[in-house]
């Protein structure tokens, strides 16, 4: 999910306390352009008030970051939705805002 998507998602649910939303940037290339200011940077552009991350892997060994490896992540934009119970719910290279809603949606009325 782009930062685009992720305004409009985090817009949704800004008003329900059960919902909260976090972005993690893995950085498994790019070194030079994927930077925390980078992040910032594009945090402000979309006026996104949410906690975000910023994780690198190592360029020099390959090695990829740790979120990365413990989410099974494959790429970017990369999202993981986690029900109240911290159980991985959906782990997906790509989906729609729509899609987004009515799966967090359900698992608000199923919490309720």
């Amino acid at each position: 999910m782009g930062f685009p998507a992720l305004k409009k998602l985090v817009e949704v649910f800004e008003d329900n306390d059960q919902v909260k939303f976090i972005a993690v940037q893995t950085v498994f290339d790019g070194y030079k352009f994927n930077t925390r200011e980078k992040l910032h940077e594009n945090q402000l552009n979309y006026s996104l008030k949410i906690p975000m991350a910023h994780e690198t892997g190592n360029p020099d060994t390959d090695e990829i970051p740790e979120a990365m490896s413990n989410y099974r992540s494959g790429g970017t934009p990369w999202t993981v939705i986690i029900d109240p119970s911290g159980k991985v719910v959906y782990n997906d290279f790509h989906i729609k805002v729509e899609q987004a809603v009515s799966l967090i949606e359900r698992l608000i009325a199923k919490r309720n």
